[in-house]
């Protein structure tokens, strides 16, 4: 069994990356996080994008727009897996955005630890609560809608969703790109298949290969994922954000 023990200490991690003891880092800090979510519950365009999602329970005792906040602050800290919301909710900036009457996370000026108290949004629970659900529920929402309507949602009412918002240049310029996002050789990934990949995880034909370019191919299963990124004809003059 991996156990993973993580500790609110900033300053010893300051310590530790000055002298080089690292072996990874995320590419959103909690700070970019809690602005992120700010700014998605200000302009109110998380309960938009909640009010089109598919799969509406009949009890719905966890709101979808929690359910999808959650899915968001996984995908930003690049964890594919509900196992890592327990911890992906203490590290990141989700709980911070959130009201202080529904959530509280804050430095014990004792003890240094990271103290988290949250309500839940039942009356299930007779216990102090340290997150606002837990990641059965996140699990089992997803699997609730099969992932053909996730995609649809996605393609339809998000994009309708993001186009009144703005967030298209009128130009109407779009760039294509494809990527393969591996999973584990297991059949039950529906619609996934398995293909040749070289070392540098690049589709290949293995039957026209060389003698010593198939011995560094691989087998992998896969999905392929095809985006449209929206973007100007020309930079902004004034944005150097949009470069980076």
């Amino acid at each position: 069994m991996d156990l993973h023990v993580i500790e609110h200490h900033p300053q010893r991690v300051l310590e530790a990356l000055r002298r080089g003891e690292f072996d990874a880092l995320e590419i959103i800090g909690e700070a970019d996080e809690r602005e992120f979510f700010e700014r998605l519950f200000r302009e109110k365009l998380l309960a938009r994008l909640a009010a089109t999602m598919p799969g509406k329970p009949k009890k719905e005792e966890v709101p979808r727009w929690f359910v999808l906040a959650a899915q968001m602050s996984l995908k930003l800290h690049q964890e594919n897996s509900d196992l890592a919301f327990e911890w992906v909710i203490r590290c990141g900036g989700l709980l911070s955005a959130l009201p202080p009457d529904l959530t509280s996370k804050h430095l014990d000026p004792q003890t240094q630890a990271l103290v988290l108290t949250c309500r839940g949004f039942n009356q299930k629970n007779d216990y102090a609560r340290t997150t606002r659900c837990d990641q059965d529920t996140l699990r089992k929402a997803a699997k609730r809608v099969p992932a053909s309507q996730w995609m649809d949602w996605y393609n339809t009412a998000v994009q309708a969703t993001f186009q009144q918002y703005g967030f298209f240049e009128p130009e109407g310029v779009f760039v294509g790109d494809g990527s393969y996002l591996f999973v584990p050789d297991n059949p039950k990934y529906e619609g996934s298949c398995v293909m040749w990949f070289d070392e540098h995880n690049h589709p290949v034909e293995y039957e026209k290969l060389s003698g010593a370019e198939r011995r560094s191919a691989r087998r992998k299963r896969c999905y392929k994922l095809v985006m449209l990124f929206n973007c100007a004809d020309r930079p902004p003059a004034m944005s150097m954000r949009w470069w980076r």
